[in-house]
Parts: structure tokens; C-alpha cells; sequence
């Protein structure tokens, strides 16, 4: 009796060793390839009383620019060298992602008196 018990307990441990060897090696996921993605950055130029705030905006490529017009009027944000010309009525937004670096000029081309700004892209 204490042989086949022993024969059984050697045969159940040579089939638990031989299915742990089949078993594929697991491994520890990749930190890097499972981590989420940094949310898009966002920056925010107020256009209000006939200036943009701040006037001078550095930025990372690929942040988003939320021009907000807290005038009573309508306002334009055009930055000619990224052809984007845009009207802004009062209270309302307009969104812009830079994706490339540089050194970006900001104006109102509908503004009686001047207004500009400058976004630095690095």
C-alpha cells in the first residue's frame, strides 16, 4: 500500500512538472508599450478688451490654443504663415492645434485698434 501511494504521488508530480514545461513563459508586459498616451495639451489666449491675453504664449508641438473672445464684439485670430483666419464671435471659441515649431504671429484683422500676439512652438 505505502509503495503505490508512493508510485502515485511520483506520478502526479511528474505530470504537474511536465505541465508547468509545457507551459509558455510569461512575462511582464512592456511599461512603455501599455502606458496611456499624455492627454493633448491645452493653452488658453483670452481676447479681451482689444488685446490677446497673455500676449506672448510658448507652447510644446501638438498643444491646442483655445482662442476665447470675452469682447462684446467680434474678434479674428489670423496667423498668416499657418493660413488660419478665423472669426470669433463674442463668447464663443476657436481651437487650434500647432504641430509644427516655430515662432507664430497673432493678429485681428478686423480690429480697429491693432491687436497681435506671438506664439512660440518648441
Amino acid at each position: 500500500m505505502k509503495a503505490s501511494i508512493r508510485i502515485m504521488t511520483l506520478c502526479l508530480l511528474v505530470a504537474a512538472f511536465g505541465l508547468s514545461a509545457c507551459h509558455k513563459k510569461q512575462t511582464m508586459p512592456d511599461q512603455n508599450a501599455t502606458a496611456k498616451p499624455a492627454a493633448p495639451k491645452k493653452e488658453e489666449m483670452v481676447l479681451f478688451q482689444y488685446r490677446f491675453n497673455p500676449n506672448t504664449l510658448t507652447i510644446p508641438v501638438g498643444t491646442t490654443v483655445v482662442f476665447k473672445n470675452k469682447d462684446a464684439e467680434r474678434h479674428n485670430v489670423r496667423i498668416a504663415a499657418l493660413g488660419v483666419d478665423h472669426n470669433i464671435d463674442p463668447n464663443q471659441t476657436f481651437e487650434y492645434t500647432f504641430s509644427k515649431k516655430g515662432e507664430f504671429a497673432v493678429d485681428n484683422r478686423m480690429a480697429t485698434n491693432p491687436m497681435s500676439a506671438t506664439i512660440v512652438v518648441k
